[in-house]
């Protein structure tokens, strides 16, 4: 294949990619789950494509002749392949920020058991000061 973006050919050759609840666009694919019970999903159109590449491509050691056919559906399992390493990145990303707040909560509920421990060691003089000066 040329050095066009995979995209842009999807857009120009209005690729689909079979999945069990019809034809999807390069659109719809970002709406399909990584995982599911159904095989909807990801994985299932990512087999399918490369099943059909490989259906498609005849093997010969002496000619190795690449057909619009073998571009376009190579082409299409590149963009599954795409769609699928971009959302593994969300999902990474997403647990990331889910385990650095968990970490930050326990991190501040720590931090306020320590400063009310300086609290209770103050003695009451001092206790009877800061009480006076939030009246202030």
């Amino acid at each position: 294949m040329s050095t066009i973006n995979p995209f842009e050919y999807a857009a120009r050759c209005k690729l689909r990619f079979p999945s069990l609840r019809g034809y999807l666009s390069v659109e719809q694919l970002w709406d399909v789950p990584l995982r599911s019970s159904d095989d909807f999903n990801l994985n299932a159109v990512a087999k399918a494509a490369d099943k059909a590449l490989k259906a498609a491509t005849e093997e010969s050691f002496v000619d190795a002749e690449r057909t619009p056919e073998h571009d376009r559906l190579e082409t299409s399992l590149e963009i599954v392949k795409h769609v699928i390493a971009m959302k593994l990145g969300e999902e990474a990303a997403a647990k990331k920020r889910a385990d650095n707040r968990i970490e930050k909560e326990k991190l501040l509920r720590i931090l306020a058991e320590k400063q009310d421990g300086k609290l209770t060691a103050l003695s009451e003089k001092e206790l009877q000061r800061r009480i006076e000066a939030l009246d202030a």
